[in-house]
């Protein structure tokens, strides 16, 4: 008679304890790094450059896998960031002009390789012979 009382006392202080609640996330976070692409013009980084070759954004294309990403950052700028999934990649970079035809000849990035939580810094240089 004494062990239904225990069980009857330790049963009512459990619910009168809080309750809570487990999610469990079946969905992970994606696995994101980060692509930082510099450029140059013929080893410089002189906005003034820019208006001299009449030169306005950079064209970026990133292709992987499942998707392409394009960016136009202004020319002046001789930087740019994009958040990539975890994976390999290649592109191609264009200076280009107000109109949006190519100024330079198309640089190749080969090789990129997404690491989650790391940023992958690429330098580009458009030396005054690539200039179309």
């Amino acid at each position: 008679m004494k062990t239904y009382g225990l069980y009857t006392i330790a049963f009512s202080t459990l619910l009168s304890l809080p309750s809570c609640i487990v999610v469990d996330d079946d969905d992970p976070e994606p696995l994101v790094g980060t692509l930082t692409v510099a450029w140059t013009i013929d080893g410089i980084r002189d906005p003034l450059d820019c208006a001299d070759f009449d030169v306005d954004r950079l064209e970026l294309v990133i292709s992987g896998l499942n998707d392409d990403v394009e960016t136009e950052p202004l020319c002046e700028s001789f930087s740019t960031s994009i958040d990539l999934y975890e994976g390999r990649y290649v592109g191609e970079a264009t200076l280009v002009d107000s109109f949006d035809r190519a100024a330079t000849l198309t640089q190749p990035i080969d090789d990129i390789d997404i690491i989650a939580g790391t940023d992958l810094v690429v330098d580009i240089d458009f030396p005054i012979g690539s200039f179309l």
